[in-house]
């Protein structure tokens, strides 16, 4: 894996936190944590299609 798509999954960390919060620690999740989410699979989907792309 290219170094440039690894650090891709970087942006997941605070997606995987916050499902993590609501499954153990039963925090709410708001309307703009899965707008925010979606922004980030889109970003990524993005950047990963634009590189294969390009190679």
């Amino acid at each position: 894996m290219d170094a440039g798509i690894g650090s891709l999954f970087f942006f997941f960390q605070p997606l995987v936190g916050t499902f993590l919060g609501w499954l153990f620690l039963k925090e709410k999740i708001g309307a703009n944590f899965f707008i925010g989410a979606l922004l980030i699979f889109v970003g990524v989907i993005i950047v990963t299609f634009q590189k294969r792309e390009t190679a």
